[in-house]
């Protein structure tokens, strides 16, 4: 289980026990109106504010919020490290390993070098395709974030459209004593909105934040390693270069060194 359903379970446990203990009558909460009104039109406002397939991505990055986040950097490592040990600096050799990499942007690398592109420009083709995947991400999780100011503002309209329906029953079928109930039902879309983007929203926003970080710093591992491919370094040092970017329990020996840390 990903640390967050845990966090989202523990939220609405929290929420739903004050709430429980906090309200006489919890039929005030069957809203089902001020609820979709706030989901739909958030939807609306993510077609509205980017383009479909923006808003696709949105909406995807929400659901990979609840997966689990798979640190890859040791892998990638490993990778690289074991491609500079098999070819070590032979061209032909590294040719034939092109079609063995798992990992994308190792591969796109490998290919430049194959063309026979200078280390310069290798690293300034790759270093503005970093930059370009950073912008791209950026986007998609900005526009996630910026969905969180949606559901409070439609919980007030879902709020004030109740309040409205309130007055024009009162002094009619509305009985004082119906006054204050009619008028709690009114606020639970104010409370629902708040839950939405304080509860939903805003965390997975901060989760896709962290996973873009995550996703950028293995690209520029990656790009660590094509370098020093390029320039046809030695195994062990591109094992110990590499080895640089992780934890020191995390770090591995694919050459059987010792020192480096864990045997790959």
């Amino acid at each position: 289980m990903s640390s967050t359903i845990i966090g989202f379970i523990l939220a609405w446990v929290f929420a739903g026990y004050i709430i429980q203990h906090s309200v006489k009558d919890l039929k005030v909460f069957n809203d089902i109106p001020g609820f979709l009104l706030i989901v739909g039109c958030t939807i609306a406002m993510a077609y509205m504010a980017n383009t479909a397939e923006e808003a696709k991505r949105i909406f995807k990055a929400m659901g990979e919020g609840f997966t689990r986040r798979v640190d890859r950097k040791q892998d990638i490592v490993t990778e690289i490290v074991t491609v500079a040990k098999v070819t070590n600096g032979d061209p032909r050799l590294l040719e034939q390993q092109l079609g063995t990499i798992q990992q994308a942007f190792f591969k796109e690398g490998v290919s430049l070098i194959l063309d026979r592109f200078k280390p310069e420009q290798i690293e300034s083709i790759m270093s503005d395709r970093i930059e370009s995947h950073k912008l791209y991400l950026a986007k998609k999780t900005n526009g996630l974030k910026a969905l969180a100011k949606y559901p409070p503002a439609f919980g007030i309209i879902a709020c004030v459209v109740s309040l409205i329906a309130v007055m024009q029953r009162l002094g009619g079928e509305l009985k004082a004593g119906d006054l204050g109930p009619s008028m709690a039902v009114g606020l639970v879309g104010t409370l629902i909105g708040l839950l939405t983007a304080n509860f939903i929203i805003m965390p997975l926003g901060e989760n896709a934040d962290h996973r873009d970080k995550a996703e950028l710093k293995e690209r520029e591992i990656i790009l660590q390693g094509v370098m020093m491919l390029a320039t046809k370094e030695t195994p062990l040092f591109v094992q110990e270069k590499l080895n640089s970017y992780l934890k020191e329990d995390k770090r591995v020996d694919v050459l059987g060194v010792g020192g480096g840390g864990k045997a790959a």
